[in-house]
């Protein structure tokens, strides 16, 4: 009799649990014994992962992660068999698992699971056991976040937590609506993309934001948009991930090729591109053996004149630039003493067409570089050459929009710009508009003003 009871109370509370959980955090099933069995998961309360999260900075057994990007704890699992005479006469027998609590943690909270079975010894408890997992559980010295001592199953249960994290925000976000920060039209979750610093913006003017740096090559501008990050020293740069969401696979590929070229700019001395037809991938060079480079095709290479490894014997370059440079001594000697032996026999060993080639495009260089120097500023952060056509000397690099001065090559606080200009104790001071030249019209309105100041 108490079993049919007892079995008729076991339906009536998984039918119960069936109603109250999806079916992705609670399953049973029966043997042929009609013993139930099954498993739920417990999501614990916001505030309560609040509470462990805020605990972990400070708890050295916490393992190496960045807890204060971690918003959610994957769920505490509980197994649990119901035995013939639960629950009029026996308990159900439970177990629990999860990837952030030790054993010493779970014993501890099994604990206060089976203190509920001593209140409530008789009833169904197993939704009672679940609510206690979900709210009740406080942070302490036992009760607590730890990943393990094992590395490789702490690593492990890390990418869990955020995997879980990721999947629970994301369906989080996308349930609400924005407004965008753009176009400032409200966009449900699913259209929209929230940045790391939390600005949210539709994925269409995000996308169209990133197309048009990408088009202009400004790789170093690819930051959040709002007016907030772009003020800052460090502003959010928009991630790989958050890339791949947005744009296309041939505007990618233009990323990295311009990221490849910037890398060659900043490090010439450590990276040199594939001369390989066809290839033209990135390769670092060798730390041990000096210019030379391997690349994943192959082929291995000089760093500094692009042409297949020829060990310890000077490059082409290198050997062009030395015979240059006598060639130009024996032009020099013959114009001084007449005597025109050097220069003739460097004719007849290279070719007079050779030669003088090599001297005009050295001339042509020399030239370049001396008009870049005498026209343009640097960038004090980039280094990129930049050239003032108009305007006042308070300028903003292109490429990475770093604030500075065009008379000293100087940084400038962008949220000063003309304090530079105004202090006494600086070198450009009352030189905001030093260099511009005066132009017809401004010269005509300057004769105006004069001859209206005369007429009065």
């Amino acid at each position: 009799m108490m079993d049919s009871e007892c079995a008729e109370l076991q339906r009536a509370e998984m039918e119960a649990l069936m109603a109250i959980y999806t079916s992705e955090s609670f399953a049973f099933s029966t043997n042929e014994n009609n013993i139930i069995s099954g498993s739920i998961d417990a999501e614990v309360d916001a505030d309560v992962c609040r509470q462990f999260i805020d605990a972990a900075h400070s708890n050295q057994s916490a393992g190496s992660m960045d807890w204060r990007r971690v918003k959610y704890l994957p769920p505490i699992r509980l197994d649990f068999t119901l035995p013939a005479a639960y629950p009029m006469a026996a308990a159900p027998q439970v177990s629990l698992s999860c990837c952030w609590l030790g054993d010493r943690a779970l014993d501890a909270v099994m604990q206060g699971v089976l203190d509920i079975w001593s209140a409530e010894q008789g009833m169904c408890v197993l939704n009672s056991y679940i609510d206690h997992l979900r709210h009740d559980l406080q942070p302490s010295s036992i009760l607590q976040i730890s990943l393990g001592d094992d590395s490789g199953a702490a690593e492990g249960h890390m990418r869990s937590i955020v995997a879980y994290g990721n999947a629970k925000h994301k369906q989080y976000f996308e349930s609400r609506a924005y407004t965008c920060l753009i176009c400032m039209e409200e966009q449900t979750g699913r259209h929209c993309m929230e940045l790391s610093c939390t600005h949210v913006f539709c994925r269409q003017c995000l996308s169209d934001y990133l197309r048009v740096l990408v088009t202009d090559g400004n790789i170093l501008q690819m930051i959040c948009p709002h007016l907030d990050c772009r003020k800052l020293d460090e502003p959010t740069i928009i991630g790989d991930s958050e890339l791949d969401e947005l744009l296309t696979n041939e505007q990618l590929t233009r990323i990295r090729g311009l990221r490849e070229q910037r890398l060659l700019e900043l490090n010439p001395m450590n990276y040199a591109k594939c001369p390989r037809t066809g290839c033209g991938k990135m390769v670092e060079c060798d730390r041990k053996i000096e210019r030379l480079c391997i690349c994943q095709c192959g082929f291995t290479f000089c760093r500094i004149c692009l042409r297949a490894w020829h060990g310890t014997n000077p490059c082409f370059s290198t050997a062009s630039n030395e015979i240059l440079e006598q060639y130009k001594r024996a032009l020099v000697t013959e114009d001084k003493w007449g005597d025109s032996t050097d220069r003739k026999d460097l004719e007849a060993r290279y070719g007079a067409k050779r030669l003088k080639q090599l001297l005009r495009q050295g001339i042509e260089e020399l030239m370049s570089l001396d008009l870049i120097r005498s026209t343009t500023m640097c960038c004090p952060k980039c280094q990129m050459a930049i050239k003032k056509s108009y305007g006042c000397n308070h300028m903003q690099c292109s490429r990475c929009s770093t604030h500075f001065c065009y008379l000293c090559g100087s940084r400038i606080d962008q949220t000063e710009p003309m304090s530079h200009f105004n202090s006494r104790n600086s070198r450009c001071s009352q030189k905001l508009f030093d260099g511009i030249e005066a132009t017809d019209n401004d010269t005509s309105a300057a004769q105006e003003a004069e001859q209206d100041e005369a007429n009065l």
